[in-house]
């Protein structure tokens, strides 16, 4: 039986709907851990490109081991490096919307993340259809981001390693590719801008003993789209 919402209890609702989709994360993250693991399926994910540097660098590093991968762009990003963008998706690759400026759904006005998500895909129109994956900045969703990406019907798409590139000290790239071999698989978060040349050439390093953990350990390569289905 349903008891009747008390005044106290209604701002406590309301913020726990608002953030709702903190716990649709955490269900979604463990069902692709536990497909992942089950089918050993690697995905590679770069997110905030593309840059002038580091991307291309990726795109030649994965050539090689004929591997595909998915990039999440952001649209400032891709307006200074369309040239950039328009190879990452001639190749083959995954290419989805970061969203225009990188906003903190929790952070700023539900209006303003909304906002900056659309401008995100408008910036990534020729290469990003109306409903193509997302990935929201920072991991974070609101109902109202939530709803928006609802309503284009397009898939959110989380992550179940990160490899820890944003982190001070770096963590050896020995470590995260242990950690995908012990889950047998999963989907890893790094990114592909421009920053210093240790944190480059940390995702550099960290992508190619991922591809040949992967050879070794008989996971396979996906891109994410992939295994939608």
């Amino acid at each position: 039986m349903f008891l009747p919402l008390t005044s106290a209890a209604i701002p406590a609702f309301g913020v726990l709907a608002y953030y709702s989709p903190y716990a649709a994360r955490l269900l979604a993250v463990r069902g692709l851990r536990d497909r992942l693991r089950r089918d050993r399926m690697l995905v590679l994910t770069f997110d905030d490109g593309p840059s002038r540097s580091l991307t291309p660098e990726l795109l030649k590093l994965l050539n090689s081991y004929g591997a595909k991968a998915s990039f999440f762009m952001l649209g400032r990003n891709v307006r200074r490096n369309a040239d950039i963008a328009k190879a990452v998706a001639q190749e083959g690759h995954d290419v989805g919307c970061h969203s225009e400026e990188h906003l903190n759904a929790w952070k700023v006005s539900p209006w303003k993340a909304v906002a900056d998500i659309d401008a995100g895909y408008r910036q990534l129109s020729p290469w990003v259809p109306a409903n193509g994956m997302f990935r929201p900045p920072h991991g974070k969703m609101t109902l109202p981001t939530y709803l928006a990406v609802h309503n284009r019907k397009a898939p959110i798409s989380w992550w179940t390693l990160d490899s820890g590139d944003t982190r001070t000290p770096l963590p050896r790239p020995q470590e995260v590719v242990a950690d995908v071999v012990r889950e047998g698989g999963g989907i890893v978060l790094m990114h592909d801008l421009d920053r210093s040349p240790e944190r480059n050439g940390f995702v550099l390093e960290t992508t190619s003993l991922l591809l040949r953990a992967a050879a070794t350990e008989s996971i396979a390569v996906r891109r994410l789209s992939e295994i939608r289905h």
